[in-house]
């Protein structure tokens, strides 16, 4: 898990490479940049090239919906590199998900965030168990 402090990202910084080059760019460029005391929680994952994989994909798919549904600033995204960089074929090695939460505190307690996360974590340990079947 990566967490960002978006009120220090300007939105002329989105089109840097690195680190930047991995935002959610569209959603921080729609805003204008993050909003007051926005902290970026981005959990970064792969998935098997094969149905289980798949799987996995569309249930956090579906997962990561419904807590936006809810009222939670969530998202789920897929990144990938260039085709091709100084004549190596990157295609079809460098897909990778993240999610992307954009919590809020005006505390900006850590102990609030972990506390989120925690409650996250539980409510998809809770939805993976209640949808077992379906695996």
């Amino acid at each position: 898990m990566d967490n960002t402090y978006l009120p220090e990202v300007a939105v002329s910084d989105l089109s840097l490479p690195g680190p930047y080059a991995d935002l959610p760019i569209a959603a921080l460029r729609r805003s204008n940049g993050a909003l007051e005391n926005e902290l970026l929680l981005s959990l970064e994952f792969r998935i098997q090239r094969n149905e289980a994989g798949l799987r996995a994909a569309e249930f956090l798919s579906w997962w990561v919906r419904d807590q936006s549904r809810g009222g939670e600033n969530m998202q789920i995204r897929s990144i990938g590199l260039p085709p091709m960089v100084a004549g190596d074929q990157q295609l079809g090695r460098t897909l990778r998900f993240t999610i992307d939460w954009f919590y809020a505190d005006p505390s900006q307690d850590m102990a609030n965030v972990l506390s989120a996360v925690g409650g996250k974590a539980l409510a998809l340990e809770l939805a993976t168990n209640m949808y077992k079947d379906a695996f």
